[in-house]
């Protein structure tokens, strides 16, 4: 069975994107899925001066952990029409840990599936769109994106509507499916 890498690239603990990454988890059925918070990783702001101190134990961790990993769901909010400072962060460390030439994720080439949600109608979509640009770049393959918009509009009770729910049942099952 393959083995998918759900992450978001929220700090904030009761991050929406959270919420998405449970809900995609849960329509797996082709594969088993991994959930795991970046916030735990103890990652100093990326910077010369800061790897000239050393490689931070809890990249090489993540990085590990991505590799024995067969694909990423990648959960990112939009700040200001691009990915959080958070994540950028943690991609700069990966970018430092990877050898020349191999991908930021993993010793190999990953199917990458990129989420994004909102309370506005856009959904981070315009942070989607650049990031599937560089994602050939940092070594991941996407296979999917998908932009929740209107958020508090399509959760209730912590449950999405019906329409959500399906919408997530058939991006899961493509990508699996793509795997």
């Amino acid at each position: 069975m393959k083995k998918i890498l759900a992450l978001s690239g929220s700090n904030h603990s009761q991050s929406i994107h959270n919420t998405l990454i449970r809900s995609l988890a849960e329509k797996a059925t082709l594969t088993e899925v991994t959930i795991i918070e970046l916030k735990d990783f103890d990652l100093p702001m990326y910077g010369i001066d800061a790897e000239s101190k050393g490689i931070p134990a809890d990249i090489i961790t993540l990085r590990q952990m991505m590799n024995k990993h067969d694909a990423l769901i990648i959960a990112s909010p939009e700040h200001n029409g691009s990915m959080p400072a958070f994540l950028k962060n943690v991609i700069d460390w990966l970018s430092r840990v990877a050898e020349p030439g191999k991908s930021f994720f993993g010793d190999d080439k990953k199917p990458v599936l990129l989420v994004s949600t909102s309370p506005g109608p856009n959904g981070g979509a315009t942070n989607l769109r650049t990031m599937a640009e560089l994602m050939p770049w940092w070594g991941g393959d996407v296979k999917g994106i998908y932009s929740l918009g209107s958020y508090q509009e399509r959760i209730h009770d912590g449950e999405f509507d019906v329409a959500t729910k399906v919408e997530l049942e058939a991006l899961m099952s493509s990508f699996e499916n793509a795997l």
